[in-house]
């Protein structure tokens, strides 16, 4: 980092710190230019990041913006200021959802649970408005951080829905992925850069279905949450085995127990797996693969009426007895796989080390709200692009009588 950029940098920061400790009490209010009320043209639906969110926080309560809250506030709030001489085109809304990392005083949600209960939120604003307006008002899901990783699964739903589900493809103008910690491998960034590394929850391509030209990237180099060395599977892993336990200040057992569930479980969906498919030790599929997909309980939290098989003692007692009869040379060899496999998964996890991650990672992963430079912040970009969509969208389907709602029709 040159000096010039290592001075703004520090600038701003210390900015921020006296922000954070000088600043009044955060007033909640309506924003004067928020028509979501109104079925306005283009409807933000925006998800913050942890911390920045209650389970029972108005939708459209408006908290003051500091150093360290209300940040989607840097894109929606200037949205509406753009067209303050245009009543009804611009409206926004906050998901309400806990935005935990699972640690507190007392007990609190785990991070899979926020994020589940943000995704679940989020589909439910989306339906809310639909039924309310219908074709008068199209979306932009917006989200950063752990609000990226809600907004990047809300994205995948709709995406792959069918024509006839009340909140369809077609309803959504884009999608604002701010330090996505799913941001696939080779996602260009708005700007055109193309980071190398990927999300640090995981770096694998998403299927948007019908949403994969709406979406929009917002990732700086060295932002750890979406621009993480691309092997780095152990750090995967642990990342979503902590994203399900509690830590729970004044009942620290709770952590002991939670962790202790969490690996009972993966051995066990793990081992199921491979009784299920018995050409696994003759495929491709390693078994930190298999541990990383169970670890991973986001959906299943969406859904707690989704079957959770597990392999029976039996099941498990015939896989020994062929494990270390008849397969053991197919076994041996698949182990032998698995050391080398094991190595390429991780082989870029030292560059944690190497590359400036420990040093500029969480400055990388705040800046986008802050202009660094002549040029403007990264926020002031994506108000921008997003004032060029609603002029189009106005274009596409004018707020007029005529656009009346749609017949609900029950998601799939």
């Amino acid at each position: 980092m040159s000096p010039a950029a290592s001075r703004v940098l520090a600038s701003a920061l210390t900015s921020a710190l006296v922000a954070l400790i000088f600043a009044a009490p955060a007033v909640a209010k309506p924003h004067p230019f928020n028509y979501a009320d109104d079925c306005p043209d283009v409807m933000i639906v925006a998800a913050s990041g942890a911390t920045d969110s209650k389970a029972d926080r108005d939708p459209m309560e408006e908290v003051q913006r500091r150093a360290w809250s209300n940040w989607v506030g840097n894109i929606t709030e200037p949205a509406g200021r753009l067209f303050k001489d245009e009543p009804g085109t611009i409206g926004w809304l906050y998901v309400p959802y806990p935005s935990t990392y699972g640690l507190s005083i007392t007990e609190v949600p785990t991070y899979q649970e926020s994020t589940a209960r943000g995704v679940a939120k989020a589909h439910e604003l989306l339906g809310e408005q639909k039924r309310k307006c219908g074709a008068r008002t199209s979306f932009v899901l917006l989200g950063y951080s752990v609000g990226g990783e809600v907004m990047e699964r809300v994205a995948r739903e709709i995406g792959t829905r069918g024509a006839k589900a009340t909140v369809d493809p077609d309803d959504v103008l884009g999608v604002v992925l701010v330090g996505d910690p799913y941001r696939p491998v080779g996602t260009p960034s708005y700007d055109g850069q193309v980071p190398p590394g990927g999300g640090f929850m995981s770096s694998e391509p998403a299927d948007y279905g019908e949403l994969t030209d709406k979406i929009v990237s917002a990732c700086r180099r060295w932002d750890i949450a979406c621009d993480a060395p691309q092997r780095i599977a152990v750090l995967d892993l642990l990342l979503s085995v902590l994203g399900q336990i509690h830590f729970t200040v004044l009942d620290p057992l709770q952590t002991f127990v939670d962790a202790d569930a969490v690996l009972t479980g993966i051995v066990g969906r793990t081992l199921e797996h491979i009784v299920r498919e018995p050409d696994w030790f003759s495929s491709q599929e390693t078994l930190l693969d298999i541990v990383r997909r169970e670890a991973d309980r986001t959906e299943q939290i969406l859904d707690p009426n989704a079957p959770d098989p597990r392999a029976s003692p039996e099941q498990i007692s015939r896989l020994y007895a062929w494990a270390t009869g008849e397969g053991a040379p197919i076994v041996r060899e698949k182990l032998a796989a698995e050391g080398a496999g094991f190595l390429a998964d991780n082989a870029d996890f030292f560059e944690l080390l190497l590359q400036p991650y420990i040093f500029v990672a969480f400055a990388q992963h705040v800046l986008y709200w802050y202009d660094v430079g002549s040029a403007g912040s990264d926020a002031d970009h994506l108000v921008s692009w997003l004032a060029d969509l609603a002029n189009s969208s106005k274009n596409r389907a004018p707020n007029t009588p005529e656009a009346m709602p749609v017949p609900v029709v029950a998601d799939p």
